[in-house]
């Protein structure tokens, strides 16, 4: 094998339709462009007819606003088979006078930009797999051990500091086990492109033509996959370089590979996920219910008092599932500390833990006591709906009862006014409004005193000091953020481990970090093909090709992007008579729950929700009950299946977009370029 790769190296060229003439094509894989979602009979009845041709299909760039005549090629595509001495002579034909079209250079203002198959683009790139021997001669592949794949790399700077120019260096998409990330390639000997450990090979595919003297020759071609690149662009970088040969040893040893590093990152951020940042909304939300309501204080005090418990009612019910939550996550990574609550004393604790526990005793929501009681009883104790738990910690040790927690969880109505009064059973028998509205209007809960607590560095819960953590010091206009604090405590008490039960990061967390990491690029990349012959050793590595020319991807919404011709039919009759014509083929199917909600709404009016909204006097509440679910006849409880009119949808989806594009129209002045309407003479409705 040594002397059969010695003797017969192969190389990778240009498509060879492209080396006729004095053009200079670089000894690379091209870019083609086509513009129909017929591609490939595009691709194939060029090769058919004339594979010279394919130089006009070289990608260039453009816009949607580029002119059709430097933008679209002939369509080829034999729609009726002429006959074989025929086509034969149409092709020598084009062979005397076809001549492949010159190499774009894209000016440097604009930037090869592929597009996605959405706006009507689709791109293959096309190569020819040559012996490096004087001629070219053209290289065939000899048995399964041999394959051909096309690489996608993209370019980055080698380091992570954002000063100064750097160099744009190969980075390859590898996939270790669930998790993709681009990480950097090797560089190898006099500068020759390597394969990285792990990397992704995509498809090729053989495609068959002609030459001008008849020869049947052969070309490789794969679909350039412009369709993923917020997959591409949303995954991590990684910048230590590990070549491939010590890949297949790691591959050889797989308890060589190295261990996770320790960190608190998955379980911190699930804290923020289900308690911290749930907290957070329901804090802004009774700031601004507070705001509101001092807005209105001129009015009723009786009336006040009663919408000032409704809301903390509300809030109450949030609450609960919220301390729910807040325990299961300290029962399953803080275990010493949700034995403390429940034991309701933190003896056994120590460090971090210990004042972890402390400080949950020191969360009190005392100052919504009074606002919480029945308002016609408001002056006096008697009026208590429920207990007040003496602090977060006390409420984390009521919650902790499974008994509580199912009951929670099986619950179909709201925490209402009627329920809270009659002690309706199903609901905790506290109350702890993580934050709520007190008797003098003003935002409170626990989170008031969480601005005691010492503030947080950004990255300081974390050992690794990854970006997953920065923990914010709250402002005096968002007190939400005074949560960070709790959240700092929190992570400090973790012990840093591989975090074997953490659920997952989320997608939003990975994209931020690699957004921070890249710095907002907006992906620059390019394409190598690849020759893997799985019977040479490491001694002889895959051949690659040159790369590509370099181009970005275009997001779905690049405002460069063509426009694909999209026909909408509305319905023509609109009056009753036509509509009625319409068959209700679109089924809904609604629980029992999501029927009595829908038939909640159904008695709201259009000003009913505006005045929920209005400030106060024009303010209302709108009364919709405890809720509960849709009941028969004989008062057992149903679901439904709604037939609809799927045309009719369709026209009151057309007018509400009208009305909500004009409505918001005063934010992002956006209406001029919104819709362009065209007059249609004789387009009726009826006859």
């Amino acid at each position: 094998m040594a002397n059969l790769a010695r003797h017969h190296p192969v190389t990778w060229q240009a498509p060879r339709p492209l080396w006729r003439g004095a053009t200079p094509y670089a000894a690379s894989p091209q870019i083609l462009r086509f513009a129909s979602d017929d591609f490939m009979e595009q691709m194939l009845a060029t090769l058919a007819a004339d594979p010279a041709a394919l130089g006009q299909r070289i990608a260039r760039p453009e816009t949607w606003r580029t002119p059709v005549a430097k933008a679209a090629v002939a369509d080829i595509v034999a729609r009726v088979p002429l006959p074989a001495h025929l086509a034969a002579t149409k092709r020598r034909r084009l062979f005397k006078t076809s001549r492949p079209a010159a190499p774009p250079t894209p000016p440097a203002d604009a930037p090869l930009k592929l597009f996605q198959p959405a706006h009507q683009r689709h791109y293959l790139i096309a190569g020819t797999l040559a012996c490096a021997l004087p001629g070219l001669p053209e290289r065939q592949l000899r048995g399964d051990q041999e394959t051909v794949h096309l690489v996608v790399r993209r370019l980055l700077p080698e380091s992570a500091a954002l000063e100064g120019p750097q160099t744009l260096r190969e980075f390859a998409y590898v996939q270790d086990g669930e998790e993709a990330r681009w990480r950097r390639v090797a560089e190898g000997d006099g500068g020759a492109a390597v394969l990285a450990p792990g990397e992704e090979l995509l498809p090729l595919f053989r495609l068959a033509h002609e030459d001008e003297e008849g020869r049947p020759r052969a070309l490789w071609a794969g679909v350039v996959p412009v369709g993923r690149r917020e997959g591409y662009l949303g995954v991590s970088v990684d910048r230590t370089v590990a070549t491939l040969a010590a890949g297949q040893a790691r591959a050889l040893r797989p308890g060589a590979a190295p261990a996770p590093r320790p960190s608190t990152v998955g379980r911190l951020t699930q804290f923020r996920m289900t308690v911290a940042e749930p907290w957070k909304a329901m804090v802004r939300s009774a700031i601004k219910a507070s705001a509101e309501m001092r807005e209105a204080a001129a009015g009723n005090p009786v009336l006040d008092r009663g919408r000032r418990l409704d809301q903390n009612l509300q809030f109450q019910m949030q609450s609960w599932l919220i301390l729910a939550d807040f325990y299961d996550f300290l029962q399953e990574h803080l275990t010493p500390v949700a034995d403390a609550v429940r034991a309701r004393s933190g003896a056994g604790l120590s460090g971090a833990a210990a004042t972890l526990y402390t400080r949950l005793g020191e969360l009190k929501a005392d100052a919504l006591i009074v606002a919480m009681r029945d308002p016609a009883l408001a002056g006096s104790t008697a009026g208590n709906l429920k207990p007040m738990a003496a602090s977060l910690a006390e409420a984390l040790a009521l919650v902790a009862d499974p008994a509580i927690g199912a009951a929670l969880e099986a619950q179909k109505t709201h925490y209402a006014r009627a329920g809270a009064l009659a002690r309706e059973a199903g609901w905790p028998p506290f109350h702890f409004p993580l934050a709520g509205v007190d008797e003098n209007g003003i935002a409170a809960g626990p989170f008031a005193a969480l601005g005691s607590l010492p503030a947080a560095a950004a990255g300081e819960a974390d050992p690794q000091g990854s970006v997953t953590t920065p923990l914010a010091v709250a402002s005096a206009s968002d007190p939400a953020e005074d949560l960070d604090r709790l959240t700092a405590l929190v992570g400090r008490a973790l012990v840093p481990d591989a975090e074997p039960a953490a659920q997952p990061l989320p997608f939003a967390v990975k994209l931020r970090d690699t957004i921070v990491a890249t710095a907002g690029d907006a992906g620059l990349f390019v394409i190598r093909f690849v020759h893997l012959n799985r019977d040479c050793g490491p001694l002889h590595q895959p051949t690659l090709s040159a790369p590509s020319e370099r181009f970005h991807m275009a997001s779905l919404f690049d405002p460069d992007a063509p426009v694909r011709p999209i026909r909408i039919t509305l319905p023509a009759d609109t009056s009753p008579a036509g509509l009625r014509k319409h068959g209700r083929g679109t089924a809904f199917v609604l629980s029992d729950m999501l029927c009595g909600q829908v038939q909640r709404a159904k008695g709201l009016g259009f000003v009913d929700l505006v005045r929920q909204v209005l400030p106060w006097p024009l303010h209302k509440d709108i009364d919709i009950g405890s809720g509960g679910a849709c009941k028969g006849g004989s008062g057992v409880e149903i679901g439904m299946i709604c037939s609809l009119s799927l045309p009719i949808i369709t026209l009151c989806a057309l007018i509400l977009l009208i009305i909500i594009v004009t409505l918001l129209d005063f934010i992002f002045r956006w209406v001029p370029w919104f819709i362009a309407c065209f007059p249609v003479p004789g387009l009726k409705g009826k006859g």
